[in-house]
């Protein structure tokens, strides 16, 4: 019993740092009554600033002027940037924002989040079955990082229980 639970406590810590293991900044300015660029592209895990240039506005999530409750945050000269960290929920969607005072006048913006892949899907066609265990068995007891999937230096029965915990086909 203890070697199941101590292989899952290794499953959901590896699932968790493969979603995050490539987290990036994406930085959206402010300029004027404009958000440049208009559309950001992310992924779950990133983290979205968008930074202030000149003027009091608002970095509030929603579509048509109308606030979803993802995020709100004020950008002015004693807040600079605002930021917001990518959630797993919105993996796959476009989220759209605007600033409140100036949504009318066309202030809006937009991150287009990739879809997540699967932990597990080792050759990222989609799917986590017997071409991804394949790869994981020929590599097995080695270092190989394509197919350490949480990176802890080797390929073992911790990323194996990725693959199976994952399997799609």
């Amino acid at each position: 019993m203890k070697l199941a639970s101590t292989a899952l406590a290794h499953l959901v810590i590896g699932t968790a740092f493969v979603a995050h293991a490539d987290a990036a900044v994406v930085i959206i300015n402010q300029n004027s009554f404009t958000f440049s660029p208009i559309a950001a592209n992310a992924s779950v895990g990133d983290t979205i600033r968008w930074v202030w240039h000149g003027g009091g506005h608002t970095v509030t999530s929603g579509a048509n002027c109308n606030f979803n409750g993802l995020f709100d945050g004020d950008l002015s000269t004693a807040i600079q940037s605002f930021e917001w960290v990518v959630p797993a929920s919105v993996a796959g969607t476009t989220v759209p924002y605007f600033c409140m005072p100036h949504c009318f006048s066309g202030m809006v913006g937009s991150i287009v989040v990739a879809p997540m892949a699967a932990p597990g899907d080792l050759n990222s066609d989609g799917l986590v079955n017997g071409l991804d265990l394949t790869q994981l068995l020929g590599a097995w007891g080695t270092a190989d990082a394509a197919s350490d999937i949480n990176d802890d230096g080797i390929v073992n029965a911790v990323d194996l229980s990725v693959i199976l915990a994952n399997w799609t086909q």
